[in-house]
């Protein structure tokens, strides 16, 4: 049953014979139409727009519907054999360690309720498709002072394991070779480990390499079962654990590459370089082929590693947003348990907040920093008598003088084209003759702009960041120089006002740079995390790292050679891996936690700076700071906890141990409790110190004393009532005792509770004898019943009014209280139906009008526009973010609302609040438009949205649809499709609308079930309406009193509640003075 529209119906005849298209102008007064026709008006402004790698934290269990075909990983309990679901799909994987279970591929959407059925299955997850997030890195971490406590670099790591789920290893790289390049030769390890590294690729060819593994290469495997049955390799792939990619060989040699290797780059020769835990021994999990890997591959190998008794794993990929709904996140925590430390890449989608991965409270989250050591470069440009000189980095050789010129005056693709000028295509030969062509960075790889260029006969490169970014010095094709945007900026208005410009690069030079500066791209933390743990942890050298690379690559993209210079978290993640191996060599009986404890508390923030160079980095940057091994060796202390813990407080992780707090939702007051275990032989007193951002106490102990290997129980009291609501603060918990110096980040996000509490008073300046009447509102937003308690203390320059108390009871005079129960609020209900009668016009294209706002869109992006105010769920809206995945969060959002897998609705999970037209995983970037206009008929208007011949990201169909949203202050909200629609990317489809709260919301269609998409008017009829029934608040209780002034001064007062609802004390505040006279 659907609801009719009144004006669909009575506006269609005319429509019908007017049938018009209408160009207008983008000015609301000067629009253009015929006769009873649409007119575009201008409204709708682009606010601010995000964008989010592929690999966004979206893990989450999987809801039962008939999928065309997925791949699943199911956990299961003892009652069942694992080996009877594989008549569901092809079993790839039976898991015993991590977890029981099985991973299934290519399981047909008609099994999915069968298996659910299935006595004995207790869970069923998605199983998703995850991507790829030393010389000076050890020395920059301090690591020669653990080297030397090891018994010197030739000794640091003994018989300790790291194994790198990675892309696989280059076996003969030196930094793996046995003996080292000193001539030490290692151990022969206590196991007995596969080694699969032979050198046949897909399409047959064998390079004719036979290694075999060594005392320093120990083991290597290769779990891509579930890759080759649903993606395939492709013929330059090789099909054991060799590294076809060099991010493996990278990470590993980053983490645990020998020391003394001399490094060569591009011909040249950069030097000695070492891993951070030289003598380590590796193994290489290989579950990543070209472009990443699936889940139940990676779970595979986290399941040997901990077979294997490794003592860390370095895993630089993507995922872990949700950590317990996703199989490679509860892998993880057997792995802790089993005592195997994780350093988990933090991702590189910075510098906004909340674009952080990996927020499992028992791996290490690594952001990404800069060392020290950099290879500078710099281009001079002149033109008859002016001259401009432009430093950036590099590492190839110097080239010019020769002239310069951009390449957005020789790639053909018009003005308005968002990859104008990107060098995102190779260019015809013969189209530059030597000259050194200016690109600008996105979209595609940097080096794959250099390749391009070069295929176009250019003899020199220079890339400039859009905005800022890090800069990278990667192996280009010919000599190059990458710039920063301000950098870009002069040069490009250099090009723009002279002639005949010509230019030198210099050619890259090694020299020192600014140490410890924040990656721009390295993810940063967020209000927005709603676990009670705060990411990163820490941060670690991760720009222009000098490490392994494969000689034989599957995908050609920089010049390849066995070292390369490369960024990103996934590269300061193995500089943790391999701290926490030396750890290990120096303390082997520390738990995981207690290394990753030592790591955070040691970790310094002196000279820790954000992206601009200057400003101090906050907890949300860097988390603790950068790594010191200078001091993690000995850290006096430890704060750790265990994963039945972890699992135990899921809701409010703040309660845990662990070394950091973070209190997502602070109502006003709170008090936890951190466990303070000895690590020196002694008995201790610690002196406690803190700092804090205004408005934010932290009472806590001066001091504290902790017996030789014993414990002791700190109380923290966090009392945020002075920080305003929706703000965040932070503050830092010192521990010192003699020359150990400990960190301990707090931070707190003030919100209202769910029972919120609101006080004001009349008038905040009084004269003594004079009174002002206050109020405090206490309000039920849950949608559960709510047990309270309120008291309100006076300060002393203030006295109640006897028996003007009302709604409460007067206990003194300064003071009252009231308690109850308060009946829970009821959520908008949203539906929505397929009515041929839902939109005033059908599907009317917006390239027919003027005036229209393109958005930019590309792949993974949310732009927020404003907009005129409009009507959903009983709320008023003047904001809409317009997701490239096809659908709208009304009210705006952020990229963590930004998901290219599609959730069922409602669903609590975000995002939430959307519109939902047609929620695929679409690409922007590869063609179509993402447009909003202001459409009007003379008597009402709407806004529309258009995603226009969009693409699939996987097939590549293109999809047309529009949301009409009208702005006449009533609901009014349609979805309408054009001819050209299909299914969704790969059968994976949600068509629908949901309320804020994500718990009602009508879904038309859901990955195969339900009433599938279609052209609308005039070439269909199929259109969606979508409509709602506004909420009701939950019972609110008022409380009435006056209070008169008595001395002079200032005075703050305010009101505390308690309640079954929450943790800790909601507080309000009221803050005013008492002078010689009223005001």
């Amino acid at each position: 049953m659907f609801k009719k529209n009144p004006k669909k119906s009575a506006l269609t005849l005319l429509f019908l014979v007017l049938l018009t298209l209408v160009l207008v102008l983008s000015s609301a007064s000067l629009g253009l139409a015929q006769d009873g026709g649409f007119t575009a008006a201008s409204g709708a402004t682009l606010d601010s727009s995000f964008t989010t790698d592929k690999a966004a934290p979206t893990a989450g269990k999987v809801e039962i519907g008939d999928l065309e075909e997925v791949n699943l990983i199911i956990t299961i309990d003892e009652s069942i054999d694992a080996a009877t679901l594989g008549a569901y799909g092809d079993l790839t994987y039976e898991y015993n360690r991590v977890f029981k279970g099985v991973a299934l591929a290519r399981v047909a959407g008609s099994n999915l309720d069968a298996i659910a059925s299935i006595s004995g299955v207790t869970g069923i997850y998605l199983d998703e498709f995850q991507e790829l997030d030393t010389d000076a890195g050890p020395a920059w971490i301090g690591a020669p002072t653990l080297w030397d406590t090891l018994g010197g670099q030739e000794n640091a790591g003994e018989g300790v394991i790291i194994g790198v789920i990675d892309t696989g290893i280059w076996p003969e790289n030196p930094s793996f070779s046995d003996p080292d390049p000193n001539g030490n030769a290692y151990a022969a390890p206590t196991g007995t480990y596969a080694c699969d590294l032979g050198s046949t690729r897909a399409d047959g060819s064998d390079l004719g390499l036979d290694f075999q593994c060594n005392n320093k290469l120990i083991g290597a495997y290769r779990f891509m079962a579930t890759f080759e049955a649903n993606i395939g390799l492709i013929d330059t792939e090789f099909t054991s654990a060799r590294d076809d990619d060099g991010h493996g060989s990278h990470t590993a040699s980053t983490a645990a590459g020998n020391s003394n290797v001399t490094a060569t780059v591009l011909g040249s020769d950069f030097g000695i370089i070492s891993g951070v835990a030289p003598r380590a021994q590796i193994i290489a999990y290989k579950a990543l082929g070209v472009g990443g890997g699936f889940t139940s591959d990676l779970v595979a190998a986290v399941e040997q590693a901990i077979i294997d008794e490794v003592d860390v794993i370095n895993y630089s990929i993507s995922g872990g947003g949700d950590p317990y709904n996703d199989a490679v996140s509860l892998a993880f925590s057997t792995a802790y348990e089993n005592g195997i430390f994780v350093s988990k890449s933090a991702g590189n989608s910075g510098p906004g907040a909340d674009t952080v991965a990996g927020r499992s409270p028992w791996v290490a989250t690594i952001a990404a920093s800069t060392h020290d050591r950099g290879y500078v470069a710099d281009l001079v440009v002149e033109s008859g008598g002016e001259s401009l000189t432009l430093d950036g980095v590099s590492i190839t050789s110097g080239y010019g003088p020769a002239s310069v010129v951009l390449a957005a005056d020789f790639d053909g693709l018009a003005a308005d084209d968002p990859e104008k000028g990107m060098c995102n295509q190779p260019f015809a030969a013969d189209t530059f003759d030597g000259e050194i062509v200016v690109c600008k960075r996105g979209v595609i790889a940097r080096v794959t702009k250099s390749f391009n260029v070069a295929e176009g006969g250019a003899g020199g490169f220079v890339l400039y960041n859009p905005a800022l970014q890090s800069l990278a010095t990667d192996t280009h094709w010919v000599p190059g120089i990458h710039i920063q945007d301000d950098a870009g900026i002069a040069l490009l208005d250099f090009m723009a006002n002279n002639s005949d410009v010509t230019g030198t690069l210099s050619g890259g030079v090694k020299a020192t740079v600014q140490g410890d500066v924040m990656a721009a791209f390295s993810s940063r933390g967020g209000a927005g995390q709603t676990l009670g743990v705060s990411k990163p942890d820490i941060t670690a050298p991760g720009v222009n790292i000098l490490a392994g690379d494969t000689p034989y690559p599957a995908q050609v993209l920089g010049q390849p050679g066995l070292y390369q210079l490369i960024s990103g978290t996934s590269m300061s993640a193995p500089h943790v891996a391999g701290s926490a191996a030396l750890l290990r060599a120096l303390h082997p009986d520390w738990t995981a936690g207690q290394i990753k404890s030592a790591l955070m508390m040691t970790a310094t923030v002196d000279g820790l700076v954000k992206e601009d160079g200057v400003t101090p980095v906050d907890n949300f940057d860097a988390g603790s700071g950068r790594i010191d091994l200078n001091v993690a060796g000995d850290p006096g202390l430890s704060i750790s906890d265990t994963t039945a813990n972890f699992f135990a407080y899921e809701d409010n992780l703040w309660n845990t141990n662990y070394p950091s707090l973070y209190i997502p939702s602070m109502p006003g007051e709170m008090t936890v409790e951190r466990t303070l275990q000895s690590e020196v032989g002694y008995d201790a007193w610690w002196y406690v110190t803190v700092e804090a951002d205004d408005g934010l106490i932290i009472n806590v102990p001066a001091v504290v004393g902790v017996r030789a290997g014993r414990d002791a129980t700190i109380s923290i009291n966090v009392d945020a009532s002075g920080v305003a609501l929706g703000e965040t603060a932070m503050a830092v918990m010192h521990l010192t005792h003699g020359d150990h110096a400990l960190r301990f980040p707090i931070t707190i996000v003030r919100e209202q509770a769910p029972v919120t509490i609101d006080k004001t008073c009349d008038s905040a300046s009084l004269a003594p004898g004079e009174a002002t009447e206050c109020t405090i509102t206490i309000t039920n937003t849950s949608f559960d019943e709510a047990n309270f308690d309120m008291s309100d203390m006076l300060p002393r320059r203030l006295r109640l009014v006897n028996g003007s108390v009302d709604g409460a009871t007067q206990t003194s005079s300064r003071s009252l209280s009231t308690s109850g129960t308060l009946f829970g609020a009821a959520p908008a209900i949203v539906d929505a139906a397929v009515d041929p009668l839902a939109s005033p016009a059908g599907y009317l294209g917006l390239a027919a009008f003027g005036g229209n706002l393109d958005l930019g869109a590309t792949d993974e992006s949310i732009g927020n526009v404003g907009v005129p105010s409009f009507e959903y769920a009983g709320e008023t809206y003047s904001t809409i973010g317009v997701v490239s995945n096809g659908y709208i969060v009304v009210g705006g959002g952020t990229g963590a609302d930004v998901d290219f897998i599609n959730q069922p609705i409602p669903s609590d999970s975000i995002p939430n609040n959307i519109l939902a037209p047609f929620w695929t995983d679409l690409n922007p970037s590869a063609g179509g438009r993402v447009l909003v206009n202001i459409l009007g008929n003379g008597i009402d208007s709407w806004i529309v949205v258009e995603w226009e011949a969009v693409p699939n990201w996987g097939d590549g169909e293109a999809n047309t649809f529009q949301v009409w949203i009208g702005i006449n202050g009533t609901e009014d909200i349609s979805f309408v499709y054009g001819e050209g629609i299909s299914d969704g990317d790969g059968g994976f489809l949600t068509v629908g609308a949901e309320n804020k709260f994500g718990n009602t919301g009508g879904q038309i269609y859901f990955d195969g079930v339900g009433d599938a998409p279609a052209p609308s008017f005039p070439t269909g009829d199929y259109e969606v309406d979508v409509f709602s029934t506004p909420g009701a608040p939950g019972e609110t209780v008022v409380v009435t009193y006056s209070a008169y002034g008595t001395v002079p001064g200032d005075w703050t007062n305010c009101a505390e509640m308690t309640s079954d609802l929450f943790e800790g004390t909601a507080i309000s505040c009221f803050s005013g003075e008492i002078s010689n006279g009223a005001e």
